[in-house]
């Protein structure tokens, strides 16, 4: 009722009439500065009120605001997190399980389900984690979901129990599991999976019961799987733990039999229908069969209703079930054993021209059967030399691929053509330089799973042999003088690093098997076999796609071992040497040959040399210098330089300078010997004409025949053309 030693407004209604006056309390504040009184308390001193006014002028505080002294008496809300006191005069914080999230707020809300809040004066609750769950309003903390039920999404409510063929044995989880292999759960909520009985399965996860073992199939107590019975065995009934054999004259030919049934007489077999037919040719049956079966690979029957099928012969084989006859071995190949599959190739350097053959015949020297499977030996042909090979051999197993997959079909590129080239071209994007793959065998398995493998030989050369680099002379043609000039001069200096490195490589011993154990590891590599599945992929040689885990490359041992013929390389020529053996030699200075095989060197033409031994291409003289055809180097041209093309030319000019010359010497010294004739005859006809016209005759009296014409010649003095009597030519 008092604040301090005033009043506190309102004040009852007995004291009203009084001249009183009063302070508005904790909670309330005045609404009106009129007519009021300071007290005398100092700075800050509550402003008195007319008591009879208090009503009017001392109004509580709105709902979520307080006042007290250290507002001066004026309402202010509460914030966020808070809420008034019952007085109004201070705000209280929400107590764990609730909160106010704005401030003003007169009350603190319950955190709803799924929900909490630890927290004292909290301005928002959390949602409950995964595997947990608030059931109730106001929690302060989240339970963990009991064994056998889950909460697979935050702010849960109640936990789910695991449906049917689930579990979850741990608190606190967010999802149930499948039951394994071999267990069930039949009810919802379990946390555990219940085992299947003997003879019972659950093949995959998830089961909500076991099955039976059905007939023809036993519980295999190891595997814990149902296993078809095997040939000639059977179970008649459900979930046994083995199968029984047949009895004598009764059979279970085929695999999960839930009865024996009984055998067909000899060459004989039942139908479907139970008819029995006689055996077919390609099919036999011995008395211990119902139906007529195929003869297996090796073996043939020719006739129908056979008991048994025969075994090849040798030079002959079957590689399919159900023949009827078998495949003579062909050329190039050979069957040495009685019941083949399969016909062998004829290693290299032997061979056979027949079909049927048993062995092959080695190739007399010098003659040689390159590859395997030679039908006829050959000689090398002029231009070409016998080398020796050994190049490792590299197998590509293809799992789950017949040989029928990869038989030409139609107009179509062979398939093996096309993976053949598929795998050179891997070959040479990942080793760098290009590796020729020679095929050897393709041979196709019938074992537990169909496979086919093919094995090739990959070509291993020196790097720095001759003739291994790239021709660039037909790039020549397209140059100018000068860039064709500075190519040959870069050429050369090349060809002089690689005889350098080449004899360095040598001294160090360098050896093939370094190359080789290289590619033995890159051919290991899983990027190789995934980029050679890609291209292979990439082909579509098959309808499906190709399984990385089915294609496998690998090294085989021993090596590949042949001869073959070889062509001489560019900058050599082919030779027959004194003991008769072919020989590639060097072309000689000033000569070359710039194709393979050359059965002789070319001189070099004017104009072009070479200063070594053994090259492709001439070089050009540079300006100013020539040389003859053959050339082992240029000289500078100058005047009467033999050897330069404007030798000839120089010697007519000066010869025709020489004459000319001689013929004006010659002028002078007869005239100067013999004198001018021209003016001597020139003087005697003036005479003459002179003696006529005054004597009429001429002077000795010798009749003369009447003067012809007068030439223009004589009259302006030149000199004419006269025949030289003697001689009978013009002068």
């Amino acid at each position: 009722m008092f604040d301090g030693n005033d009043f506190r407004c309102p004040i009852p209604a007995a004291l009203l009439p009084g001249n009183l006056s009063c302070v508005c309390g904790n909670g309330h504040t005045a609404t009106s500065e009129l007519s009021l009184k300071p007290l005398d308390h100092g700075i800050g001193a509550t402003a008195r009120i007319p008591a009879s006014r208090a009503i009017e002028i001392c109004v509580p505080c709105p709902e979520g605001w307080y006042s007290n002294a250290t507002t001066g008496q004026k309402c202010f809300p509460c914030p966020a997190g808070t809420v008034p006191s019952r007085k109004a005069d201070h705000c209280e914080p929400c107590l764990p399980g609730s909160f106010s999230n704005e401030s003003g707020a007169h009350l603190c809300l319950p955190c709803a389900q799924g929900t909490f809040t630890a927290d004292i004066g909290a301005t928002l609750c959390i949602s409950c984690n995964p595997g947990q769950f608030a059931a109730e309003q106001s929690s302060t903390k989240c339970a963990d979901c009991p064994a056998g039920t889950f909460s697979g999404s935050k702010g849960s409510s109640v936990c789910t129990s695991c449906p049917r063929g689930t579990y979850v044995s741990a608190e606190g989880e967010a999802e149930c599991l499948l039951c394994p292999k071999g267990t069930y759960q039949d009810g919802a909520g379990s946390a555990v999976c219940k085992a299947c009985p003997v003879g019972y399965i659950a093949p995959q996860p998830g089961h909500v019961k076991c099955s039976l073992c059905h007939p023809g199939s036993f519980y295999d107590v190891s595997l814990k799987t149902c296993t078809l019975c095997r040939p000639r065995t059977f179970t008649a009934a459900e979930a046994q733990i083995e199968c029984s054999n047949c009895e004598n004259g009764t059979i279970a030919e085929g695999g999960g039999s839930d009865r024996c049934l009984a055998v067909a007489a000899p060459g004989w077999g039942y139908t479907a229908a139970d008819i029995p037919l006689q055996c077919k040719s390609g099919t036999y049956n011995d008395g211990s069969w119902r139906t007529c079966q195929l003869c297996p690979p090796g073996t043939f029957a020719s006739d129908g209703g056979s008991k048994m099928c025969s075994k090849c012969t040798k030079g002959s084989f079957a590689s399919q079930y159900g023949s009827t006859d078998c495949v003579p071995a062909p050329r190039g190949s050979f069957v040495q054993q009685e019941g083949a599959t399969r016909a062998e190739l004829c290693p290299p350097n032997y061979h056979v021209d027949k079909s049927g053959s048993t062995m092959c015949e080695p190739c007399q020297a010098p003659s040689f059967s390159f590859l395997p499977g030679g039908d006829k030996c050959t000689l090398a042909e002029p231009g070409e030399v016998y080398e020796r090979v050994e190049w490792p051999r590299l197998a590509l197993d293809l799992a789950g691929l017949g040989l029928h997959d990869l038989l030409t079909q139609d107009d179509h590129v062979s398939p093996i053509d096309v993976l053949i080239q598929i795998w050179t071209d891997t070959l040479t994007s990942y080793s760098g330089t290009n590796r020729p793959l020679h095929v050897l065998q393709v041979h196709e398995s019938h074992g537990a799973s169909q496979s086919t493998q093919i094995i090739a030989a990959i070509e291993v050369e020196n790097l720095l042999a001759p003739g291994t680099r790239t021709d660039s002379s037909g790039l020549d043609k397209g140059l100018n003088d000068a860039m064709q000039q500075a190519a040959e001069d870069a050429e050369s200096a090349l060809d002089d690093l690689l005889d350098e490195l080449k004899g360095s490589a040598s001294g160090e011993g360098l050896q093939m098997s370094s190359d080789i154990d290289q590619l033995a590891a890159l051919v290991r590599l899983r990027p190789f076999r995934d980029a050679l599945v890609r291209q292979f992929d990439e082909a579509h040689l098959l309808s499906g796609a190709w399984q990385y885990n089915l294609v496998n490359v690998s090294k085989v041992e021993p090596l590949f071992i042949s001869i073959r013929a070889v062509a001489c390389p560019t900058g050599k020529y082919f030779t027959v040497t004194a003991d008769s053996k072919r020989s590639c030699q060097s072309c000689p200075v000033g000569s070359y040959s710039s194709t393979s095989g050359a059965l002789e060197c070319k001189p070099c033409p004017r104009g072009t040399f070479t200063a070594k031994a053994g090259r492709k291409v001439c070089k050009a003289c540079p300006a100013g210098a020539d040389s003859v055809p053959g050339a082992a180097s240029c000289v500078e041209c100058s005047w009467f330089t033999y050897e330069c093309q404007d030798f000839w030319q120089n010697l007519i000019v000066a010869m025709a300078v020489a004459m000319g010359l001689l013929f004006i010497v010659y002028q002078k010294i007869h005239r100067l010997f013999v004198g001018d004739k021209a003016q001597q005859l020139q003087d005697e006809s003036v005479a003459l004409m002179a003696t006529v016209r005054a004597h009429g005759r001429t002077f000795d009296g010798v009749r003369y025949a009447p003067m012809g014409t007068i030439s223009v010649d004589t009259i302006f003095g030149l000199v004419p053309r006269v025949q030289d009597t003697q001689s009978g030519n013009m002068l």
